[in-house]
């Protein structure tokens, strides 16, 4: 079923619900996917909200997704609105609450966030709708995230287990993320996808904006997560998605295809890796070649079913020899690069992946220095020795910065 409807405090509102049968692993990525009103659409409406709901039986999901620029406040005091959330943050200042809600949640640990005239100020940019259907604890640790990314272009995430919506004995995990200045149908596509990546199946999902300014505004993402296909709830599959999640905002096109479509198995770190050595390759092997080194003939030649193996053991190299806790010293760097280079020699046949792949060598070798494992950095940056830029074919030349 989908309708439309006009709401006052909305310039133009768009709702779609979708009802379908099932709650299989993958239904929620797909149906994003196929919305309207992306920014890349002529009728670009951005996305106001999210209500992501399945069955307890699995028989069927619902889902609601909200277009529309929202417009002047209409609802009043906000000292009314978000009475019972002004009320919860000062007895967890007072300390009267305990540490544990009856269910057994932990509270947030009290912070100066939380302080009255904070809180009103906070409710003042965020829609009613989000502050009436927020759960008191829910809303305040989601204010903690909107804290850490205001006024940036930040990731924000936390992840805990769920205690109330198990089914059938099965541990779910609530992830909370704020993506600051950033599309809303851009933050939960790359987000969902990610999530699918890792093997966690979305079973509710609420999506709200809340206004930071001249800084746009902050997506805050809810998701209730499955583990399937074996998947484990443990801490260093959550600090690994933490990671990922916190790049999804900075990866490009060619490398959201290659890990999340083409290649799922290699991970997003790889995945990075290889892109941003086929876009430094390109000025260097285009020289000799300008048909044959295209930027898109080169990242398909080195993602083929054929090469890609070859292509993430490079990855595997560079991120090894840049490892904070262990890299790898020059004779082992030469080791490693010798075998791989010998197993590219025995298998690839093609003359032009096997250019690739041995550039791909030397650009490991001649990285000094990346911010790879940076744990809040954006994009992926390297520091390269200039006389990697040289290719065998020109003529010689002053090497910059040499």
């Amino acid at each position: 079923m989908i309708y439309s409807s006009n709401v006052l405090s909305f310039k133009w509102l768009q709702v779609l619900t979708f009802i379908r049968p099932g709650t299989m692993p993958g239904l929620l990525l797909n149906m994003i996917k196929e919305l309207p009103f992306t920014q890349r659409s002529q009728d670009y409406m951005p996305l106001s909200r999210v209500q992501v709901f399945s069955a307890e039986d699995d028989s069927m999901s619902l889902n609601v997704f909200v277009y529309g620029e929202e417009g002047e406040r209409k609802f009043g005091d906000v000292d009314l609105t978000g009475a019972h959330i002004l009320e919860y943050a000062s007895n967890l200042l007072q300390g009267s609450i305990g540490t544990e809600d009856e269910f057994g949640r932990p509270h947030p640990e009290p912070s100066p966030t939380f302080e009255r005239e904070n809180i009103i100020a906070y409710l003042e940019k965020c829609s009613e709708s989000y502050i009436t259907r927020s759960d008191p604890r829910r809303f305040l640790k989601q204010m903690q995230l909107f804290e850490k990314v205001t006024g940036t272009d930040g990731i924000a995430v936390d992840i805990e287990e769920s205690y109330l919506d198990g089914k059938h004995g099965e541990t779910q995990y609530w992830v909370d993320a704020a993506f600051a200045n950033t599309l809303p149908h851009f933050a939960l596509e790359q987000a969902t996808q990610l999530l699918f990546l890792h093997n966690f199946d979305v079973q509710r999902a609420h999506l709200d904006n809340v206004s930071d300014g001249d800084n746009g505004t902050i997506t805050l993402l809810r998701m209730l997560v499955s583990p399937v296909n074996g998947a484990r709830g443990d801490e260093a599959t959550f600090n690994l998605m933490k990671q990922e999640l916190k790049r999804s905002k900075w990866l490009t096109p060619a490398t959201m295809d290659l890990v999340y479509e083409q290649q799922p198995w290699m991970g997003v770190r790889r995945g990075e890796v290889i892109t941003a050595m086929c876009t430094i390759m390109h000025p260097i092997m285009s020289k000799e070649n300008a048909i044959a080194f295209s930027k898109g003939n080169i990242i398909e030649t080195v993602t083929k079913d054929r090469y890609v193996k070859h292509a993430a053991a490079i990855a595997d190299l560079f991120l090894d020899r840049f490892h904070p806790k262990g890299p790898l010293s020059e004779s082992e760097l030469e080791r490693r690069s010798d075998e791989l280079k010998k197993a590219i020699d025995s298998d690839v046949e093609d003359t032009n992946a096997q250019e690739l792949l041995f550039k791909m060598i030397d650009i490991v070798k001649h990285t000094l220095r990346t911010n790879i494992y940076m744990n809040n950095r954006y994009a992926l940056g390297f520091r390269l020795d200039p006389k990697i830029m040289v290719s065998s074919k020109e003529k010689p030349r002053d090497i910059p910065y040499g």
